[in-house]
C-alpha cells in the first residue's frame, strides 16, 4: 500500500469546501514506506480443459467436482471454510455435507463469497474436502486474454479454511491450488473420504487471485470484498482516508444515536438501544454525503465487545443510493473492534444501516478508503472564465479517477480498458499528468499476449483503429521507441485484422461481422452503413498514425505498404463516401468530425461541413425537428475537428454550453452521457447510453474529459509534433477571453504559457524546457506601425494564415508583446 504524505500546493480550483476538486493534488506519494499487505496464497482453480477444447457456454451450469485430501497436526477450537466464484455448491467434509449454498442471481454481484464454520467436523490427522460447484454467474466484460475470460465467465473456484470465526483474517490451513483434484462426472460416494477418483485431473490453476493486475478488472472481483484479506489493488496505487463531508439525513429507529455530528471530524457513532434485536424496517440509519466523486471503498471500524452487521449501498447520485446502487445492498459482517469495507467503487454518497450489534453499538468510523494514483499535475490551465477553469479541472480529476488498475473507462463501471476511451482519457492525462507507465501498460494488454491470436481491439474495429491513434500521441508525448519495438510485431498482425475487413473498393466491410460502434446515437452503434462509413474514416486515421509509428521505428517496408493503403482508401473515401451534393460526409456530426480528423475531408470542403452539419452542434433543433445526441466521447472528436476547421470559439461556446452544464447541475466529475435538454429532475435516472437510461451510466467517465486536453491544445495551444516533445507548436488563441495561463509537461521540463489581452495588443511569456524546438504562432495585427517584439527587441516573423510564425529554442523564457 501506497501511503500519501505532504501538504497541497500548486493552482487549482476551490470546490465547495474550499478544498481541491482532488484532494491528493499536490501531495507527495512516499514509495519508500514498505506494502505491509502480502498477496494471498489461494488461487484461482477450475476444472481443466482438455487440449483444443473450448470454454463451454455461458448456458452449461453442469456441475464439477473437486476435492481435496490435507492434514492437521490438531484441530483449531474455531474455523471457518470460505468460498467464493460458483452460483452454487455443496460441500462436504469428511464426508458429512455441511453446507448447501446458492447465490442469489439478481444481484448484481457476480461472485458472492459463502463462509460457514467447520471446526467441529475437522479431525486431527487426515481430512478431506470435497466441492460440488455450478460455474458462477459472470459479469459483462471484454477482455483478451483467456484467464480474464474464464474469470468473468464465472468459471472459478477459490477456497480456504482459516483457524478463525467469520470475518476474522488468519493464516490458512488450506486453501485451493494446483494440487487439488477435478473432474466433470461422478460416481456415487465421490464425495467421501475413502472414495475411488480415478480418472480425476489435477485442477487448472488460474494463479493467486491477487496475483495478476487482470484479476481486479471489469467489476469480477467485486464480490470478494467479504474474503477474509482480501486488498484487490495494485501496490502501485496509493490510500487516502476521506471523512464523510455531511450528513444528509438519518433514522434512529427505536434507539438513541449519538455522534453524528462528529462524523465530519472522523468522530465516534454510539447507538443505544432497548432491545438487542430488531426488524430491518427499524434499523437506525444514515444518508452520507462524501461531498465528491470518490473511488475506493466505505470503511467501517467496530469499537464493540459484540459482531456488528451493517449494510451499505453507494451511489454516485443520491437518488442511485437509495433506489438502485449497482452493486446492490451489500452486508458486512463487522468481527468485535474489527473493520469491514465495501466493493471497490466509485461513488459519492452512501446509505448505511445498522442491522444488529447488540443494545451498545460503537463505531469508531466511518470513512472512504480512497484508493488512487499518485501522480503529480504538472499541467495546469487558468483564464478569466471561472467556468472553463472549473470545466478543465473537473475532466483532470475525472481522468485520475479513472487510472487505476490501469486506465478505466470509468471506476464504477465498467471498470475495465475500453481504447476508444483511452483515446480521450489519455490525451488528457499526458497533458496533465504526464504521466506514461499506465497508459502503456493499458495499450500493452489491449493488444493482448504476443502468443495468443490477435483480435480486434475490445472485438470493435473502430476501437482497433484508434489504438494506433493513442500511440502516436502517446508517443509524440514520450519519445519512448522502446515501446513502439515491444509492440511493433503486434502492431503488424492488428493491421493485418483490419486489413481483412476491408472490399476491394477499399472501403470498410466489415466481412468479421463484429460489433461496430461509433457513438451511443441512433443509427453509429451496430452494423448499419453509417457505421461502416464513419469507421472507414477512423481507418484511415489509425492507418496514418501506424505509417508514422513504423516509420519512427525504422520499419521503412511496411510504413510504405500502409502509405498506399491509406491513400487508397483517403481516394475512396471522398470518391464513394462523400455526397456531392452537399459536399458534406452525410449529415452526421460524429461521422463529419472523423472526415476532417482523418483528412479525407480537404480544407476547401470544411466550408460546406460547417454550414451543412457541424455548424448545428450546440443550437437548438428547429422546431419539429431533433438532432441525433452525441456523447461527451465523442464530443471530444467534434471540439477537435471544429478545432482544425478554425471554429474554435465556435468550440469554446460549446464546451460552456454542453460541459458547462454538467458543472450548473452540480457534477464534481464528468458524466457518461449528457444532453442539455434531458429532465433534470431525478438527472441520473434521465441519461442515456448502452441503448438504456438510468442509474447503471456513470458519472465518472474518462471518455467525457477531452475539454481538459483541448483546452490546453487548443487555447494554451501546446501540441507536440515530434517524438518526445523535441518539436512542438504553440499556438495560444485568447478567443473572448482577457487572459489565459497555464502549463504542458515534456519529458525534460514543463512549458509554461501566459497570454494577456492589453490595450495596445496582446502579451505573451513562454517558457520551454531543454531540447524543446517551438514554433510560436501568434495572431497578426494588421496594423502597419506595430510589429512583434521579442524580449523589448523587434523580431522578424514569417506570415502564414493570418498569423505570425517565429522559431524559439528552450531552455530559456520568452517575453512577446505582439
Amino acid at each position: 500500500m501506497v501511503v500519501a504524505s505532504g501538504s497541497a500546493n500548486g493552482q487549482s480550483v476551490a470546490w465547495q469546501d474550499g478544498k481541491p476538486l482532488d484532494l491528493t493534488r499536490g501531495l507527495t506519494a512516499s514509495l519508500a514506506v514498505p506494502d505491509s499487505h502480502k498477496p494471498l496464497p489461494e488461487e484461482y482453480i477450475w476444472t481443466r480443459l482438455a487440449a483444443g477444447e473450448k470454454a463451454p457456454s455461458k448456458d452449461n451450469i453442469a456441475p464439477h467436482y473437486f476435492r481435496k485430501d490435507f492434514d492437521l497436526a490438531a484441530v483449531p477450537r474455531q474455523a471457518t471454510l470460505y468460498i467464493a466464484g460458483p452460483r452454487s455448491a455443496k460441500i462436504w467434509l469428511n464426508g458429512a455435507l455441511l453446507a448447501d449454498f446458492t447465490s442469489d442471481l439478481n444481484s448484481p454481484l457476480g461472485m458472492h463469497v459463502f463462509a460457514v464454520s467447520v471446526a467441529s467436523a475437522l479431525h486431527p490427522g487426515a481430512n478431506n474436502l470435497a466441492i460440488e460447484a455450478v460455474r458462477g454467474k459472470g459479469v459483462m466484460s471484454f477482455p483478451n486474454t483467456e484467464a480474464v475470460r474464464q474469470l468473468t465467465a464465472g468459471l472459478v473456484l477459490v477456497a480456504k479454511i482459516v483457524p478463525a470465526p467469520e470475518g476474522v483474517p488468519a493464516s490458512d490451513l488450506l486453501h485451493t491450488d494446483g494440487s487439488w483434484k477435478s473432474s466433470t462426472v461422478a460416481n456415487a460416494g465421490w464425495n467421501q473420504p475413502d472414495a475411488g477418483i480415478e480418472g480425476w485431473q489435477p485442477v487448472q490453476s488460474l494463479g493467486g487471485i491477487e496475483s495478476n493486475i487482470e484479476f481486479l478488472q471489469w467489476n469480477a472481483d467485486a464480490g470478494l470484498y467479504a474474503w477474509p484479506g482480501y486488498e484487490g489493488t495494485s501496490s502501485f496505487l496509493a490510500h487516502m482516508p476521506v471523512p464523510v463531508a455531511r450528513v444528509l439525513a438519518s433514522y434512529r429507529g427505536d434507539g438513541a444515536l449519538v455522534g453524528l455530528d462528529s462524523l465530519p471530524k472522523g468522530g465516534e457513532l454510539h447507538l443505544t438501544t432497548p432491545t438487542s434485536q430488531w426488524s430491518e424496517d427499524h434499523a437506525p440509519s444514515m444518508l452520507l454525503d462524501f461531498g465528491r466523486e470518490l473511488t475506493g471503498r466505505v470503511v467501517v471500524e467496530s469499537d464493540s465487545a459484540a459482531p456488528i452487521v451493517v449494510s451499505v449501498q453507494t451511489g454516485e447520485s443520491e437518488p442511485e443510493t437509495m433506489k438502485s446502487p449497482l452493486l446492490g445492498v451489500i452486508q458486512l459482517q463487522i468481527p468485535p473492534e474489527g473493520s469491514g469495507h465495501t466493493p471497490k467503487s466509485a461513488f459519492r454518497y452512501a446509505r448505511i444501516r445498522i442491522l444488529s450489534g447488540g443494545n451498545d453499538v460503537r463505531i469508531r468510523s466511518i470513512h472512504v478508503d480512497h484508493i488512487y494514483y499518485p501522480v503529480q499535475y504538472q499541467g495546469s490551465f487558468q483564464s478569466s472564465d471561472p467556468l472553463l477553469n472549473r470545466i478543465w479541472e473537473t475532466g483532470a480529476y475525472t481522468a485520475h479517477l479513472c487510472m487505476q488498475d490501469d486506465i478505466w473507462d470509468a471506476p464504477k463501471r465498467d471498470r475495465g480498458r475500453w481504447m476508444g476511451d483511452l483515446d480521450v482519457s489519455g490525451r488528457v492525462i499526458e497533458d496533465v499528468f504526464g504521466d506514461s507507465m499506465l497508459i502503456e501498460d493499458t495499450l500493452d494488454r489491449l493488444l493482448g499476449p504476443a502468443d495468443a491470436p490477435m483480435g480486434h481491439v475490445d472485438g470493435i474495429p473502430g476501437y482497433s483503429t484508434f489504438w494506433f491513434t493513442g500511440a502516436a500521441n502517446l508517443y509524440r508525448h514520450t519519445g519512448d521507441r522502446d515501446f513502439l519495438r515491444r509492440t511493433h510485431d503486434r502492431m503488424l498482425q492488428l493491421l493485418q485484422v483490419i486489413d481483412s475487413e476491408f472490399d476491394d473498393h477499399n472501403l470498410f466491410a466489415n466481412k468479421g461481422r463484429k460489433w461496430l460502434f461509433v457513438d451511443w446515437s441512433a443509427g453509429l452503434s451496430g452494423d448499419s452503413s453509417e457505421t461502416r462509413r464513419a469507421t472507414t474514416l477512423q481507418a484511415l486515421q489509425g492507418y496514418r498514425e501506424a505509417v508514422y509509428l513504423l516509420t519512427e521505428e525504422g520499419d521503412q517496408t511496411n510504413a510504405r505498404k500502409y502509405q498506399t493503403k491509406a491513400d487508397a482508401i483517403e481516394a475512396s473515401s471522398r470518391k464513394l463516401l462523400l455526397n456531392s451534393a452537399t459536399d458534406t460526409f452525410g449529415p452526421r456530426w460524429q461521422t463529419n468530425a472523423t472526415a476532417v480528423l482523418s483528412g479525407a475531408a480537404t480544407p476547401e470542403q470544411y466550408d460546406s461541413i460547417w454550414r451543412n452539419v457541424l455548424s448545428q452542434v450546440g443550437h437548438p433543433a428547429p422546431e419539429g425537428m431533433m438532432y441525433p445526441p452525441i456523447t461527451p466521447y465523442y464530443g471530444d472528436f467534434v471540439l477537435r475537428a471544429m478545432a482544425q476547421m478554425n471554429r474554435r470559439e465556435d468550440a469554446l461556446q460549446w464546451i460552456r454550453s454542453y460541459w458547462g452544464g454538467m458543472m450548473k447541475e452540480g457534477a464534481t466529475s464528468l458524466w457518461e452521457s449528457y444532453d442539455p435538454s434531458w429532465p433534470k429532475k431525478d438527472f441520473h435516472a434521465s441519461l442515456e447510453g448502452d441503448d438504456q437510461t438510468g442509474y447503471y451510466l456513470s458519472l465518472a467517465h474518462g471518455w467525457s474529459a477531452g475539454p481538459t486536453s483541448w483546452l490546453s491544445e487548443e487555447v494554451l495551444g501546446v501540441q507536440p509534433t515530434a517524438a518526445g516533445f523535441r518539436h512542438v507548436t504553440i499556438r495560444p488563441d485568447l478567443l473572448d477571453l482577457q487572459w489565459i495561463e497555464g502549463s504542458v509537461p515534456t519529458p525534460t521540463g514543463v512549458i509554461k504559457v501566459a497570454a494577456h489581452q492589453t490595450e495596445s495588443g496582446c502579451t505573451y511569456d513562454i517558457t520551454l524546457p531543454a531540447q524543446v524546438e517551438a514554433a510560436v504562432s501568434l495572431p497578426h495585427s494588421p496594423a502597419a506601425n506595430t510589429s512583434v517584439q521579442l524580449d523589448g527587441k523587434p523580431v522578424k516573423t514569417t506570415l502564414s494564415d493570418g498569423r505570425d510564425l517565429l522559431n524559439l529554442f528552450g531552455p530559456a523564457t520568452f517575453h512577446i508583446v505582439d
